[in-house]
């Protein structure tokens, strides 16, 4: 019986550390969630609440803004929510969630815009990376980075992949939920 403690115990500690990855993970595709919900709601205010109070954010044009914050951020997407993203809505597949540490997330995410109504588009626009940190029980993103995804526009790129893009982005095309 004493040889069956320790197993017990640790047993008992991975089920435990299981049910806080599985709490994070789904603590961090509600930050997700509430991107796609702003972005619909054209709320600037929302979009930016998801972002730590210093994060850096790269845009798919490859602008590069450093220790920006909540009220930077939140200016900045409203003025494209109200012109050239109005009337839009943000569909996005989670690919992946890899704990670094406790406290710190990757996450890679697919994504494209559509005009409402048209419904989400056949292939993905850009692929982001974040990293999010665990603060105060909740998850904020200190680094965003938004790559254009460019095979999709020229045929000659999508023809040269190192592998069909159906395949390197397999999880878009899985999805099937009009998130």
């Amino acid at each position: 019986m004493k040889k069956f403690i320790p197993f017990i115990a640790l047993l008992f500690i991975t089920q435990l550390m299981y049910a806080q990855k599985t709490q994070d993970e789904k603590a961090i595709q509600q930050v997700v969630e509430t991107m796609i919900t702003s972005w619909g709601e054209g709320n600037g205010e929302k979009f930016a609440s998801i972002f730590a109070d210093e994060h850096d954010f790269i845009v798919w044009t490859g602008y590069y803004i450093k220790n920006s914050n909540p009220t930077v951020n939140a200016r900045a997407h409203q003025g494209i929510f109200n012109t050239i993203y109005k009337d839009t809505d943000l569909y996005s597949t989670i690919d992946k969630i890899k704990f670094i540490r406790e406290d710190i997330a990757l996450i890679h995410v697919l994504g494209a815009v559509s005009k409402k109504g048209e419904g989400r588009p056949t292939d993905p626009e850009v692929l982001w990376t974040g990293i999010l940190e665990k603060k105060d029980n909740t998850w904020k993103i200190i680094s965003f980075h938004n790559l254009d995804l460019e095979v999709f526009k020229d045929e000659n790129i999508k023809n040269n992949a190192p592998m069909p893009p159906e395949v390197m982005y397999a999880s878009w095309y899985a999805n099937t939920e009009n998130k």
